[in-house]
């Protein structure tokens, strides 16, 4: 019983990281069509968030037939709005780092910087303990996630780009607040009711933002249906998944599941685009399956 839960939190987790990485190739496509970078955010946040209220509308109300669901305390209503805000801050971070030095490098940052950002900030705050096991995942993880995503000739940081390296690291610090919010909420609160007020708060921050730089919309079928695919399944639906599992698993092996998005995304760039894996790419995946399989081993679960 307690493996088939375990095994069901690494699902969510993972499903959670495998439609990010997918939708990752959307993103740029869309933002190389014309679509600005707060507009695709307000596309990712506002196109889901009717199905996620109408879906945790419905579970409310059958639930509601079998015992009453008392009030959110006004702690676990700041946690959820928390955690909606710091996912706008999230990408609203990445993409200005994106428009600064590209996509690959803050990707990287960002990715590669969230899982230590959260196993320091679970172990000070108490959430997990700091022990052999974890910093071995941690490391294998990282190793992994490198050695996946580097370019043959390595990085190259221009002098001036700096500025888009804080932003990088802005999306992982934020990144790992979205982590740690969903790893410690409340199990009386669903994770459909959590994952749609935190997006409503996520789609009132970044609308605000692209309303002041002006809103570009889809060009052409295909484009809203882009748009469509990343705000309701790399979305909604992935954000739940993510909530589910993020609180049966400690914060660090959560964030470490949703290393398999770089994955995704290199296995679908050369399945769809002809982007041949390296070797290194084909070991960084290797690596980052061992990462999984010795969190997997510590990982708590309820």
């Amino acid at each position: 019983m307690e493996r088939s839960k375990a095994a069901l939190a690494w699902g969510g987790v993972l499903l959670a990281g495998a439609l990010w990485g997918g939708g990752a190739l959307v993103a740029q496509q869309l933002m190389a069509g014309g679509m600005s970078p707060a507009s695709l955010a307000l596309a990712r946040f506002g196109l889901g968030l009717p199905l996620l209220l109408g879906w945790a509308h419905a579970a409310a109300a059958r639930d509601a037939g079998r015992m009453r669901q008392p009030p959110w305390p006004g702690r676990v209503r700041a946690l959820v709005l928390g955690t909606g805000v710091a996912m706008a801050l999230s990408v609203g971070c990445w993409f200005m780092a994106i428009t600064l030095m590209g996509a690959a490098l803050p990707t990287v940052i960002s990715v590669c910087c969230a899982p230590v950002f959260v196993a320091l900030i679970a172990a000070w705050r108490g959430y997990e303990r700091m022990d052999a096991g974890l910093l071995r995942g941690l490391a294998l993880a990282l190793l992994g996630t490198g050695l996946l995503v580097a370019p043959e000739g390595g990085w190259h940081l221009p002098a001036d780009q700096w500025a888009g390296v804080a932003w990088s690291l802005g999306a992982a610090v934020t990144h790992a607040l979205v982590v740690l919010g969903n790893a410690r909420m409340p199990r009386a609160v669903s994770p459909l009711a959590a994952s749609a007020w935190g997006m409503a708060a996520a789609a009132a921050c970044t609308a605000a933002v692209a309303l002041l730089q002006g809103l570009t919309w889809p060009r052409g079928a295909a484009q809203w249906l882009g748009a469509g695919y990343t705000g309701v399944v790399t979305t909604a639906l992935a954000y739940v998944a993510f909530a589910w599992g993020a609180r049966r698993l400690g914060p660090t092996a959560a964030v470490v599941g949703t290393l398999v998005e770089p994955l995704v995304a290199a296995l679908l760039a050369a399945w769809l685009l002809g982007e041949a894996l390296g070797v290194a790419q084909v070991a960084g995946a290797l690596v980052l399956c061992a990462a999984i399989l010795v969190l997997s081993r510590r990982g708590r679960f309820a």
